[in-house]
């Protein structure tokens, strides 16, 4: 997955929970094909 870059353009977060939210994304865009599925695993890493 070296084709995508994340962009984070406005966010009321601190910088170690930003780069958090994009690890755990790239993640499930790793794993997952099914957008429902990419959903919930983005979902359960927000509630940690």
């Amino acid at each position: 997955m070296c084709d995508r870059k994340a962009m984070i353009k406005n966010a009321d977060m601190s910088e170690e929970i930003q780069q958090d939210s994009v690890e755990c994304a790239t993640q499930a865009l790793e794993k997952y094909n099914i957008e429902k599925d990419i959903a919930a695993h983005i979902k359960k890493g927000f509630d940690k």
